[in-house]
């Protein structure tokens, strides 16, 4: 009795031997399926062998039997039914490819923001570059105004305190030197062989002469090489500066393609510096 029952069981067909009896009874062959189906004979093969697995996910293999069936006429319920159980998941797949996508995306978010970064640097920047060209020679030079202003004050006291103290050394000088002119034109006439010699001072052969004509109101600021500062301040349109010190000068100017500067009767050539800003330099200019 149990070799009766076990017996049709295993000769039950499976679900591929059931597609390819239904084909060949319909006289169709497989070249002629796979063209149907549009799909390779190697495929239709595969199905009619059960070898589901090589056929893709179980998604396609249902479709592929469905269409097999509807070419056949046959109705598909019963043959799908039949069909086994996937055995390995199909969801990890689409787990590994959706965690790539998920860090593809960190990364393009974290060049954006990288990007962004570079962008807000180069704009700021600009914007700065673009403030410093456009703000007018006042609005520069009146910081330094400021700063200068308690100097400036001091250094004129200063000033016409060695005037004064000048004064007073120049009156000893003809207080001393007197006496000996009355003495040299009481000597007789014989002796008008002798030589009286005066010295030059040595800081005037040293001295530079500058001159300098503004043709539009500028700031200016000098320095001789003794680190005095012979001229500062802002000066008008028409205006001409005449200076005489000890070479090289520091030069700092507002306007310097509106002033002409002359150094020892020489004009100096200020073209290379660039317009709209302030120019900084020393007389006489070097090569």
């Amino acid at each position: 009795m149990n070799e009766e029952i076990t017996q049709p069981q295993s000769e039950q067909p499976s679900l591929g031997q059931i597609l390819k009896t239904h084909r060949e009874n319909a006289d169709i062959s497989l070249a002629t399926m796979a063209t149907h189906l549009k799909l390779t004979v190697l495929q239709v093969q595969r199905m009619e062998n059960d070898e589901y697995q090589l056929l893709g996910p179980t998604t396609f293999v249902k479709g592929y039997i469905k269409n097999y069936c509807r070419e056949l006429k046959i109705d598909h319920t019963p043959i799908l039914a039949m069909l086994p159980a996937p055995t390995t998941p199909e969801k990890p797949v689409d787990m590994q490819s959706f965690s790539r996508r998920t860090e593809k995306e960190a990364n393009d978010s974290r060049l954006m923001i990288a990007s962004y970064i570079i962008l807000a640097i180069v704009i700021g920047s600009s914007a700065l570059w673009w403030w410093q060209n456009s703000m007018p020679i006042e609005e520069q030079t009146s910081n330094i105004n400021v700063e200068n202003s308690i100097m400036s004050e001091q250094q004129e006291q200063a000033a016409q305190s060695n005037i004064g103290a000048s004064q007073q050394q120049v009156q000893e000088i003809n207080n001393v030197a007197l006496p000996q002119s009355e003495q040299l034109s009481a000597l007789p006439s014989g002796n008008s062989t002798i030589n009286t010699t005066t010295t030059a001072p040595n800081e005037a052969n040293n001295s530079s002469t500058i001159v300098m004509l503004f043709n539009d109101e500028s700031w200016v600021e000098i320095y001789d090489a003794e680190g005095e500062k012979i001229a500062f301040g802002v000066k008008k349109a028409g205006y001409e500066m005449t200076l005489t010190g000890i070479a090289p000068f520091s030069v700092v100017l507002g306007k310097h393609d509106a002033v002409n500067i002359t150094l020892n009767g020489e004009t100096v050539d200020l073209s290379a510096f660039p317009k709209n800003r302030l120019a900084k330099f020393k007389l006489p200019l070097a090569e």
